[in-house]
């Protein structure tokens, strides 16, 4: 398992400056934690920061980063975040995007659904359980993702996941890509950032809301 704790300063152009891990073990550097894909991968080669209510993540190796207090555990809610991708040429083929129902997440039966999009305007749904990913859209092409046309574009991507009367919805920039009953998608729990290899996004306006109205 890799699973390290990031710490936050504020981001600039280019790589923002952060705190580098000294092991392979959690450390209280900061507000959030990340887990990397690979035990194999360097931990300091997954950066971090935070500034203005935005968050700059930079990598390296593909891995998950998250705050165990952004959690919805039951009802109806709606996850969603704003991702800015700098950098990636035209075809480019690495993805980003937002997850929910995280459970264990610190542990090797770690549990999460994810919603990603990529630059060739195409997303994915799938499902971890510990080490067994579970597809429930391959990539499919889709007109409401942005993606990189013409060298130096640099797409913005709005990614929601809502919960409502036992059904939930995936959506792209307000369009509904994929729909499935909640028992499925199993949203419950933390929710927080995927990133795969080799991206530089900016991630503004995350929003955790539970929409219930129970007291």
């Amino acid at each position: 398992m890799m699973l390290m704790v990031l710490s936050t300063g504020c981001a600039e152009q280019g790589a923002p400056p952060v705190e580098r891990p000294s092991s392979e073990t959690a450390a209280p550097l900061g507000s959030y934690t990340f887990r990397l894909d690979s035990e194999r991968s360097d931990p300091g080669e997954f950066q971090l920061s935070e500034a203005d209510g935005s968050v700059r993540v930079l990598t390296g190796p593909a891995g998950i980063a998250f705050r165990s207090a952004d959690q919805i555990l039951s009802g109806d809610m709606r996850i969603e975040a704003t991702f800015a991708q700098f950098g990636a040429p035209v075809g480019y083929r690495e993805a980003y995007g937002i997850f929910i129902g995280g459970r264990d997440l610190e542990s090797a039966d770690q549990e999460y659904t994810y919603l990603l999009v990529r630059p060739t305007v195409d997303y994915l749904i799938k499902r971890r359980i510990g080490e067994v990913l579970e597809t429930f859209v391959d990539w499919t092409a889709h007109e409401a993702v942005r993606g990189v046309e013409v060298e130096g574009d640099e797409p913005e991507n709005t990614l929601t996941v809502e919960v409502v009367q036992g059904e939930t919805q995936f959506s792209v920039n307000g369009t509904v890509v994929h729909t499935m009953p909640a028992a499925e998608a199993r949203p419950y729990g933390v929710a927080g950032l995927r990133a795969n290899h080799r991206l530089d996004i900016r991630v503004t306006a995350w929003v955790l809301e539970n929409l219930s109205t129970d007291s």
